[in-house]
């Protein structure tokens, strides 16, 4: 039943003041979301499912596939942007200290991260004057399955400095006389809440619920330790102390030259604390289909197990000293975007301070099945297979350095977001083989202890490593290197080259293309904290709302759902987790407000460790303008002083059993006239 039977929903002015429009079946006037436009479905856990309405889909095709899409879920974004249309012009910096979210009961059986009646403010403040429209964002990343109310207090203002009041329709609401169960759920909201505002008046509100998105990770676990892992060696272990060179023989293309030599830049004797590198295999259940995407299912029912698995080949790097009793502590190493398990994770080896370092290629990474490593010792040179899992998805005949692991079709921008949770559900089944226990020479002795499991990632690895550490009870810690909070964010606010070419890509693949700035775009989205965005440029809303619908698509995988599941709301059967965040200035990959809002999702600012990288350039100039790769020595001898430095800072941490940041400056006083280059954020996070 639309609410506007009764005449309720006019935008025309009822009186003289400016009021908070009220049109639950309309989410252009809202407020929205609303639990209005979902319908019940007790296959889901929160029991309803989003119902957003369609566009003209024989001119939006692409927002209408996507809407399709958002239709299966069981609730709206977890940093859902509220829609909040006025009858007339209002001052819109008064909604920044008038509007909030408050968190009503939380779901059942789980543990909440605040009780109910907690108020969240709003920030990034957008305003449309065209239709006299707010958009805002919670400022805070909220919980999953769980319902909340959106409060318009009368402390907003028009432009005479009145204040803003009730609608008709919202009135007719409260009082029951339109809206069935929806409006008698709200009146009850509306009740319990109105008390917490002291003498401010509630003119508008409706009430949501956020999609559950951790419910198919958790069931893909069940689904792995279920799945027999088929642990086997593929090559004889190498002695790894005389390595003086490596280079990866990469499958770049499917036929003619297809290979590329890449050459690891080792030093003499860099690996010296290492004894042998071992190479295995397993088994993985693949929920990605053909199109590289994860099908949806409904949150409160069990999945079924795949019917395909994937051999994933990887390698260990054991230390030069004797195993302890029940083998090595084990360190999970996980590589960034564009990388492989041959990269990052033999930096970390070379410093492993007694972990052995274990590494896979993610979804897409490492390059073709033909790839492989040349190891020089001494003069000789052993080659060994190492498959990538890299493919030629747009049959180009080449295979780009992660072609796999982001989806880009027309009307599902689905991104990132399959392939972090595939790669999530990798390592468990890694983790799983580690606990049944793993021999890597032949000798019939566990290699690996399984009762000490730690992993570090970076970039991309702290995005699948913050997923991994939400669901996987038996590792216990992680440090996580310039994680972004969310892929779509990444991809909006990144500087560097290769995420430019993807969102300009995912736009102009769309129908309406969204490209507004000729062969790129301005989308008039603030910074959190930054003075309201006034909409003035063609295109910028529509591309708001596409960003909106894509960072709702990626909840199931942005790393900033699940954050709040490491220490503060642990998912059932999982223990809170030792994390460290290590983050820099100035990162162009990992742009500082993504990985800030995934910190402050975790509510961890006091675990993270900031490198300055801007007294870094100030000091050494020349260094590269990106510090994204800092966990990597490289660079001139104070870059890579500070790469060691931060390793030190992240072993330190993992193998001390304690919560806190170690301090790692006096490993580069020498480099930076004694600077304290890596601090812990005083008051914020940038």
């Amino acid at each position: 039943m639309r609410l506007c039977l009764l005449t309720m929903c006019t935008l025309a002015a009822w009186g003289a003041n400016t009021k908070v429009a009220f049109d639950p079946t309309d989410p252009a006037t809202g407020p929205f979301p609303t639990d209005y436009l979902t319908t019940p479905d007790d296959r889901q856990r929160t029991g309803r499912r989003v119902n957003y309405p369609l566009p003209d889909c024989a001119s939006r095709s692409s927002d209408c596939a996507e809407i399709a899409l958002l239709n299966q879920f069981d609730g709206f974004n977890q940093n859902a942007r509220l829609t909040l249309r006025f009858t007339a012009a209002i001052d819109p910096e008064t909604l920044r200290d008038n509007v909030f979210i408050a968190w009503l009961d939380p779901a059942p059986g789980r543990v909440p991260v605040y009780p109910a009646g907690k108020l969240t403010p709003v920030n990034e403040l957008v305003y449309d004057p065209a239709t006299h429209t707010g958009f805002v964002k919670p400022d805070e990343i909220l919980e999953g399955g769980r319902s909340y109310l959106i409060v318009v207090t009368s402390g907003v203002r028009d432009l005479q400095g009145d204040s803003v009041e009730t609608h008709e329709g919202y009135e007719a609401c409260l009082a029951e006389r339109i809206g069935g169960d929806y409006c008698r759920r709200l009146r009850t909201a509306v009740d319990r809440i109105a008390p917490l505002l002291g003498s401010r008046r509630i003119a508008g509100a409706s009430i949501f619920t956020t999609l559950t998105s951790t419910s198919f990770l958790e069931e893909a676990r069940r689904i792995v330790q279920l799945t027999p892992t088929a642990f086997r060696r593929t090559s004889p272990a190498l002695t790894a102390s005389n390595i003086d060179g490596i280079t990866f023989r990469k499958q770049v293309r499917t036929s003619g030259n297809r290979f590329a030599d890449e050459v690891l830049p080792i030093q003499p004797g860099q690996l010296t604390q290492t004894g042998r590198i071992a190479f295995f295999a397993y088994r993985s259940p693949r929920f990605l289909n053909d199109a590289g995407v994860i099908a949806p299912s409904p949150s409160a029912e069990p999945i079924a197990a795949p019917a395909a698995n994937e051999e994933i080949h990887g390698h260990v790097w054991l230390p030069a000293t004797p195993a302890p009793a029940g083998g090595y502590p084990v360190l999970l190493a996980g590589h960034g975007l564009g990388d492989s398990r041959l990269g990052m994770p033999t930096a970390i080896a070379a410093t492993a301070m007694g972990y052995a370092v274990v590494a896979i290629s993610a979804v897409g990474h490492g390059s073709g099945p033909d790839s492989s490593y040349r190891f020089t010792r001494s003069g000789s040179t052993t080659e060994v297979p190492g498959p990538g899992r890299g493919v030629d998805t747009d049959n180009s005949g080449t295979i780009d350095p992660f072609e796999g692991c982001v989806v880009l079709a027309p009307g599902a921008p689905i991104i990132i977001r399959d392939c972090i949770r595939q790669t999530a559900i990798d390592y468990m089944q890694l983790v799983h083989a580690i606990r049944e226990g793993i021999d890597l020479d032949g000798d019939g002795q566990r290699d690996l202890n399984p009762q000490t499991i730690h992993y570090l990632g970076q970039s991309l690895g702290g995005m699948y490593g913050t997923l991994l550490m939400a669901v996987e009870p038996e590792v216990s810690a992680a440090v996580l290197n310039v994680p972004p909070g969310s892929g779509t964010e990444t991809g909006r606010l990144g500087t560097s080259a290769t995420l430019q070419f993807v969102s300009l890509v995912a736009l102009g693949f769309r129908q309406p293309v969204l490209l507004n700035r000729g062969l790129g775009f301005v989308d008039q989205m603030p910074l959190r904290r930054q003075p309201v965005s006034i909409l003035n440029v063609a295109g910028a809303r529509d591309l708001q709302d596409f960003w909106e619908r894509t960072e709702w698509l990626e909840n199931p995988g942005a790393p900033q759902s699940y954050a709040r599941h490491l220490r503060t709301a642990t998912l059932p059967g999982i223990g809170a987790k030792r994390i460290l965040f290590q983050m820099a200035i100035g990162d162009q990959v990992a742009a500082n407000p993504s990985t800030s809002r995934l910190i402050r999702a975790a509510n961890l600012r006091e675990q993270t460790s900031l490198y300055r990288y801007d007294l870094v350039r100030n000091l050494i100039p020349g260094v590269a303008a990106d510090p994204h790769s800092f966990l990597i020595p490289q660079g001139p001898p104070a870059t890579q002083a500070a790469g060691l430095a931060a390793i030190a800072q992240a072993l330190t941490f993992l193998a001390s059993g304690r919560e806190f940041v170690p301090e790692n400056n006096a490993l580069v006083a020498p480099f930076f006239e004694g600077r304290t280059i890596f601090e812990n954020p005083p008051a914020d996070l940038p």
